[in-house]
């Protein structure tokens, strides 16, 4: 299955074959032209794939996470982010590319209950108590409870 993806300011190519390749354009480079770069990827090395929606008819923002053969520390993180329209088929891309090449961790926060409940908007105005997903409130609450043994 080959696959393109057209996002933000990168381009998503996958040959069906060997590489995953992200493709990168820069408008302005100083000398009034254009620059590009590229990144190549064998699709083995992906360890993870997150998809996130910030809310209904919104972007989707991928994010792929590879860990290179031969480096001893340090992951390479692409990320792109595609409009609502072509959402659901890159998401379908994500499911098909994680099952075949058995990614580890696959995530897609917008199915989760992320958007704040009504309650939780009129108690908490400040910034700091933006939304976050459920996996996040149990971590929270997980060590807030262990720091609150701790402390007794």
């Amino acid at each position: 299955m080959s696959f393109r993806l057209q996002g933000d300011g990168v381009r998503l190519d996958f040959d069906g074959r060997r590489w995953l390749v992200f493709s990168w354009s820069h408008r302005d480079t100083g000398a009034g032209g254009a620059d590009s770069s590229r990144l190549f990827v064998e699709p083995e090395r992906c360890v993870s794939i997150a998809g996130r929606v910030s809310g209904p008819g919104a972007d989707l923002r991928l994010t792929f996470r590879f860990r290179p053969a031969g480096v001893g520390a340090g992951d390479l993180v692409a990320e792109i982010v595609v409009g609502a329209d072509q959402a659901e088929p890159a998401w379908q891309f994500a499911q098909w590319y994680a099952h075949t090449y058995r990614v580890e961790h696959v995530s897609a926060s917008w199915w989760d209950d992320a958007e704040p409940s009504a309650a939780e908007r009129e108690e908490s105005r400040d910034w700091l108590s933006a939304p976050v997903s459920p996996a996040t409130r149990d971590l929270f609450r997980s060590v807030m409870a262990r720091l609150t043994v701790a402390d007794s």
